[in-house]
């Protein structure tokens, strides 16, 4: 079975259980651990934010076991 990716700013920080702009300030550090990818929807093309919920889910609980906080 396909997992389904999430998308919006909104809708990943609802994983976090944070508000939208907190998580809109750790992108460059989502990106770089390859939690967060962009596509491009719409007529223009706009970017928007996707991810995948196990892939979330396993990266915050790989910082929580290092006692960091999101």
């Amino acid at each position: 079975m396909q997992e389904i990716a999430i998308q919006g700013w909104e809708n990943i920080a609802r994983m976090f259980n944070v508000h939208p702009r907190t998580a809109q300030r750790r992108r460059k550090e989502l990106r770089e651990a390859g939690v967060i990818f962009y596509i491009n929807k719409g007529k223009p093309p706009r970017k928007v934010v996707c991810a995948f919920p196990s892939i979330l889910k396993a990266w915050i609980t790989a910082k929580a076991a290092k006692g960091e906080d999101f």
